[in-house]
C-alpha cells in the first residue's frame, strides 16, 4: 500500500505528531515529506545580484493546478498541503483538487518594513510597492489588510515569489515593505524589521482526488492532538522550526525567540465562510473566471 505523502507548511503540528506517534495512533501510514518543506527553497537569484526584482505570477494557486492537487510538480509533493483559504477556496471551486472543511489553521503575518524605514503606519504604505507571493496568502491577506487604510488606487502590491524569496529579498535591501508570516515574519524581526500592520489569516488544507479522505481525516486528528502540546509547552517544540528555514539562514537565527506560527482549529470551514471568501475574490477580479464558474461549497469541500 502507498503511503500517505504529507507536505509540511512551516509549522510546528507535522513535526510534533511525528515525533509523538499521533500519526501512528491514528494508524495512518504516512511519509512526511521533507525534501517537500520550505526548507528546500534555494535563494532567489535576484537578491545576489543588481538585476532589478521581477514580477513572478506563479504562485500557490498555479502550483495546484501544476499537480492536479498537489503543491507543486515535484514528486511525491503531497497527499494533503496547505495555503491559504482564499488559493484553496478557489481551487477547490474549480475541481483542481478537494479543499477539507473539518478544520482549518490561523497563521500569524504582518507587513514589515527594515528597522531604518520611515514608514511607521500603515497610511504611509501608500503607492509604495508591498512585496508579496502572487495568489498566495500574502498577496490576499495585504490588500484585504491595507484596503482599511488606502483607496484601492493606492495599494501597490510587488510579486516576488516564495515567502523565502522574499526574505531573500528584504535581506539583500531590495524591499520597502513586504507581507510575511510563520517562520520568515519572526527571522525578519530577529533581523531588525518592525511590523506596521498585522495580515493575520486563515490558511486551509487541500488534497488531490485520488488521495483517501479517511487519511486525511487522520491526519488531521493527530495535527490537532499536536496542537494541544504545542499550546501547553511551545518551548519544548520550536526546534523543529529549524526544520523549515533554509540552511543558509540556520546558523543566524535563534527559534527559541520565535512565536508558535500558525495554529491549526478544529472548526469547520462553513458555507458562509467560503461563499463570502468568494465574493470578496471576485470582486476584486482576482482570477480569470467568474464566481459561478465551477462546483458549490457542497461539492468542493469535504466535511
Amino acid at each position: 500500500m502507498t503511503k500517505f505523502t504529507i507536505q509540511p507548511h512551516g509549522r510546528l503540528n507535522d513535526w510534533v505528531a511525528d515525533e509523538k506517534g499521533y500519526f501512528k495512533d491514528e494508524g495512518l501510514e504516512y511519509f512526511l515529506n521533507v525534501d517537500a518543506s520550505y526548507k528546500t527553497v534555494k535563494m532567489l537569484p535576484e537578491a545576489k545580484s543588481e538585476v532589478p526584482l521581477r514580477d513572478d505570477l506563479h504562485g500557490a494557486f498555479e502550483r495546484y493546478i501544476d499537480g492536479g492537487g498537489r503543491k507543486g510538480t515535484a514528486e511525491d509533493a503531497g497527499d494533503v498541503s496547505c495555503a491559504c483559504h482564499w488559493t484553496v477556496n478557489q481551487s477547490a471551486k474549480l475541481e483542481t483538487g478537494v479543499m477539507y472543511g473539518n478544520a482549518y489553521s490561523i497563521c500569524e503575518a504582518a507587513i514589515v518594513v527594515p528597522h531604518a524605514s520611515k514608514i511607521n503606519t500603515p497610511d504611509e504604505l501608500a503607492n509604495i510597492d508591498v512585496a508579496v507571493g502572487y495568489h498566495s496568502g500574502s498577496h490576499y491577506s495585504a490588500q484585504q489588510a491595507l484596503e482599511v487604510f488606502l483607496k484601492p488606487e493606492e495599494i501597490k502590491l510587488k510579486f516576488v515569489g516564495t515567502s523565502w524569496s522574499r526574505v531573500d529579498a528584504a535581506l539583500a535591501g531590495k524591499l520597502s515593505a513586504l507581507n510575511v508570516w510563520g517562520p520568515q515574519l519572526y527571522l525578519l524581526e530577529q533581523n531588525g524589521f518592525r511590523r506596521v500592520i498585522s495580515t493575520t489569516f486563515i490558511m486551509a488544507f487541500m488534497f488531490a482526488k485520488d488521495a483517501n479522505p479517511e487519511d486525511v481525516n487522520k491526519y488531521i486528528n493527530a495535527l490537532i492532538k499536536a496542537q494541544s502540546d504545542v499550546d501547553a509547552e511551545p518551548e519544548k517544540y520550536k526546534h523543529f522550526f529549524m526544520k523549515e528555514i533554509p540552511d543558509r539562514y540556520a546558523k543566524d537565527v535563534d527559534v527559541r525567540l520565535f512565536g508558535n506560527g500558525e495554529r491549526v482549529v478544529p472548526q469547520a470551514y462553513t458555507k458562509e465562510m467560503f461563499e463570502n471568501a468568494q465574493e470578496w475574490m471576485h470582486e476584486r477580479n482576482l482570477f480569470d473566471c467568474g464566481i459561478d464558474d465551477g462546483l458549490s461549497y457542497h461539492e468542493a469541500v469535504h466535511r
